[in-house]
């Protein structure tokens, strides 16, 4: 099934890897989704889940997926081209659920890209946050328990 109607609404800076390859696109397609498989180590979220690649950042290794289970569920990916299986949250997984909660971060993103940081700081994470940046969800799209945490 085509996506290209869905990933246009991302803007200019993701290649629909569905449709043919756009003129400023120069990534493997099928490297993606075999990079993708790679990293996704036993104790990731999504190991065992059955994702589709069908977008890509073109300005970063960013990674916009759908769930074959739940293709109402989307996810972005932040893939770290390691060509192995990595370890902690990587690949880390940067927006996930609904097409509204993809839109929404990446409006978020948007927007705190174009706001100018007081005093030349770096941007904060609360920057970022928003209806995009929902509860990390399992593979069955249920809320994960918050990893216990060391005493400090």
């Amino acid at each position: 099934m085509k996506e290209t109607s869905v990933v246009a609404e991302l803007g200019d800076d993701w290649c629909d890897v569905t449709a043919d390859r756009a003129e400023d696109c120069d990534l493997d397609h099928l490297a993606l989704a075999a990079e993708l498989s790679t990293e996704v180590h036993p104790a990731h979220p999504f190991f065992g889940t059955a994702l589709e690649v069908i977008a890509h950042r073109l300005t970063n290794d960013d990674v916009l997926c759908r769930h074959r289970a739940t293709p109402s569920r989307y996810s972005i990916l932040h893939l770290t081209w390691s060509h192995r299986e990595e370890i902690g949250g990587c690949p880390t997984i940067d927006a996930d659920g609904e097409w509204r909660h993809i839109i929404a971060y990446e409006n978020a993103v948007d927007a705190a890209l174009s706001e100018s940081a007081p005093n030349g700081e770096a941007l904060s994470g609360e920057a970022l946050s928003g209806e995009g940046r929902t509860p990390e969800q399992g593979p069955t799209g249920q809320p994960r328990e918050e990893a216990p945490r060391r005493p400090s």
